[in-house]
């Protein structure tokens, strides 16, 4: 296989922004919770940049996916990858970044008192309304689907000696995981407020 070959084999954009999430994931978490709705916030610039990376990371691995799907015939197992990479940066940018940098998380993990942190009147829904809480909702079903077959898929590809795809599609999957499954405690509760 030549360089080429595996070059496009990678999400290249889609890993690249994942890093870029990942990397900024600790200072995301460190957010404390707004003051108050009607105040105003000084760390507000840096909760809506975070949050808009969060957002356009997602949105763009999601084209990333789409492009591979429509211009480059491939297997299922080529395109595992991709599928990993975007549902990481979905499950990290869309659905996470949000939580984090509102201080949901800080709130939740008992860092600051309890307090009214309705989703309706913080970022991203003041930008979006319930389009992103119907997308966040949409990936809980669509992980218990598709982290099944990632995995199979990273199994298969490792078994057809298949690293290039088998490696990021793993790697990826398990993101997907640790971060569905973690770093958000009572998450949906805070969601269906």
């Amino acid at each position: 296989m030549s360089s080429g070959e595996m070059t496009r084999q990678i999400p290249w954009i889609s890993m690249g922004l994942l890093l870029i999430l990942i990397v900024f994931t600790p200072y995301a978490m460190g957010f404390r919770p707004y003051p108050d709705f009607a105040s105003s916030d000084s760390l507000q610039p840096q909760r809506a940049g975070l949050i808009l990376l969060g957002l356009s990371a997602a949105t763009i691995a999601l084209f990333e996916l789409l492009a591979k799907c429509c211009h480059n015939r491939t297997d299922a197992i080529g395109l595992a990858p991709f599928a990993a990479a975007f549902l990481a940066c979905a499950v990290v940018g869309w659905r996470s970044y949000p939580y984090w940098a509102t201080g949901v998380y800080q709130v939740d993990l008992g860092a600051f008192p309890a307090m009214d942190q309705d989703p309706k009147q913080m970022i991203p829904m003041l930008w979006m309304g319930d389009l992103w809480r119907l997308v966040v909702l949409l990936l809980y079903p669509l992980c218990y689907v598709v982290v099944p077959a990632l995995l199979i898929a990273t199994f298969v590809a490792f078994r057809r000696r298949r690293y290039v795809v088998a490696i990021p599609s793993g790697v990826c999957t398990g993101i997907v995981l640790i971060f569905m499954m973690g770093f958000s405690p009572h998450y949906l509760s805070w969601l269906m407020d």
